[in-house]
């Protein structure tokens, strides 16, 4: 006569949480043994039997598989033992020819402070059962998050008197003041029970870093002027470029870590896509020599597609990639770009920076220099180029993708050489790139104003640019 029972087990492990929640989970630690029915005799047949873990809070169940003899049964549709965490599998054996998938060595650990076996045996069989089950060891460790992510431009700080365990936070810091996190971003995380880092938000991503645009470390005083002005001090303009193209020189402007806004001209083409590697750029510096000591690379040149060479100079804008990110510093930061709803007001005071000469048909200065030009009415701008004197062969006329700025009185101007720098308004503490020095009649004379493209006619341009590349 034969029997047929089934078995259930539960093991439950109380223990007490500590209110002094810093301190590690050391003294509260759960272990011990389990073996499947009447082991280490055969087990019987038609039984399910099962064993529901739990450890203190912030704890993981570690369980090791120390002996495993189980009936073979194709596709675990008879005998099996299975470990279970929160409803879904980690891990199923069920028979001796695939005993290799068994862990072995490896103990099995679960996501959070509870674990399930499943021991299930068949009753469909009459021969006599001589397969003797499995003994097994489980013990709680304090969950381990493991270290944070390392922030780019950035580091953290531990908030907690213990590291990486249960409970342990910490708080992430962007390099200031050339990196900041966003407003919303959470900079406060904690290791969770599930063993992850995560924020008040329940957020697991690691904040960025972003870069801070168009606030110098150090700042101009007074109003100087490119043509025969003097120097412009070290940290003042960090956004300014020397860009060496070929044969041909003049200015850019780092906006991002990986990219140079410039003008179109430089390349001297309606080409969609230059040779990047006829082009070396220099950052860093405001004396030239010492500035030539560290070039950086381009990785792709895009002109805007529109641009039609030096007969408008419509669309006279294009974005260089570099090879190699940045990392900002007082001598090098990215000026902003406009905002959507970007204003140009006449007579607002702007900032124009260069390498380029000081006087017409003079020679490139050893030094970075700038001068305060105020934006010029669009209307007087276009009348001052109808004049015989003033007009420069070639067709160029004012479009409404150009700004000028200057003064009707002419000595302060952009020149050669200046072409593809920025010419900054400031808004908020913040510089931004209003214009990229374009065109002119001739350089500081009086009634002649200097040409800019408008960038912020081309934001989504800019943006479409940066992301598809």
């Amino acid at each position: 006569m034969g029997w047929t029972y089934s078995v259930i087990w539960f093991v439950f492990v109380s223990v007490s949480v500590c209110e002094c929640w810093l301190l590690p989970y050391s003294d509260s630690v759960m272990y011990g043994e389990i073996q499947s029915p009447l082991y280490p005799q055969p087990y019987p047949t038609g039984l399910k039997s099962e064993w529901n873990l739990f450890g203190p809070e912030g704890s993981q169940i570690q369980l090791s598989i120390t002996h495993l003899d189980i009936k073979p049964s194709a596709g675990c549709s008879q005998d099996s033992l299975t470990v279970v965490y929160d409803q879904k599998i980690l891990w199923t054996f069920c028979g001796q020819e695939n005993s290799t998938d068994h862990p072995g060595k490896e103990p099995i650990r679960s996501p959070g402070n509870k674990l399930t076996l499943i021991f299930q045996t068949s009753n469909s069989t009459s021969e006599v059962q001589q397969h003797i089950g499995f003994t097994a060891t489980y013990k709680s460790t304090v969950i381990d998050c493991g270290k944070p992510e390392p922030l780019l431009n950035g580091g953290m700080t531990y908030l907690s008197e213990f590291q990486n365990q249960y409970r342990s936070v910490v708080q992430y810091r962007c390099n200031e003041p050339f990196y900041s996190l966003p407003e919303d971003a959470n900079a406060e995380f904690t290791c969770g029970a599930d063993g992850k880092w995560k924020s008040s938000h329940d957020s697991v991503v690691t904040p960025t870093c972003i870069p801070v645009c168009g606030q110098p470390t150090q700042h101009l005083s007074v109003y100087q002027r490119i043509i025969g002005g003097n120097d412009a001090p070290d940290d003042t303009l960090p956004w300014q470029v020397l860009l060496k193209e070929s044969y041909a020189s003049g200015g850019g402007m780092v906006i991002a870590d990986r990219w140079i806004m410039t003008a179109a001209h430089m390349y001297h083409s309606q080409a969609t896509n230059p040779a990047s590697n006829n082009t070396i750029i220099y950052m860093g510096q405001t004396d030239v020599q010492s500035l030539m000591v560290s070039p950086v690379y381009a990785a792709s040149v895009h002109i805007h597609p529109d641009y039609n060479n030096p007969v408008t100079f419509n669309n006279d804008i294009a974005l260089i990639k570099l090879q190699d990110p940045i990392t900002f510093s007082s001598s090098v930061m990215p000026i902003c770009l406009p905002a959507q709803n970007a204003t140009y007001v006449t007579g607002t005071m702007g900032l124009v920076s260069g390498f380029g000469v000081t006087q017409e048909k003079g020679r490139s200065p050893k030094q970075l220099k700038y001068v305060h030009l105020p934006v010029v009415d669009q209307e007087t701008c276009s009348d001052s180029f109808t004049t015989s004197q003033q007009k420069r062969g070639g067709g160029q006329i004012l479009t409404d993708n150009m700004i000028c700025a200057g003064l009707p009185e002419g000595g302060k101007d952009s020149c050669g050489g200046d072409g593809g720098s920025a010419y900054a308004l400031k808004d908020n503490g913040r510089f931004w790139a209003a214009g990229i020095v374009s065109w002119g009649a001739r350089c500081g004379q009086q009634g002649s104003y200097g040409v800019y493209t408008r960038v912020a006619n081309y934001l989504d341009w800019i943006m479409k640019t940066m992301q598809e590349n």
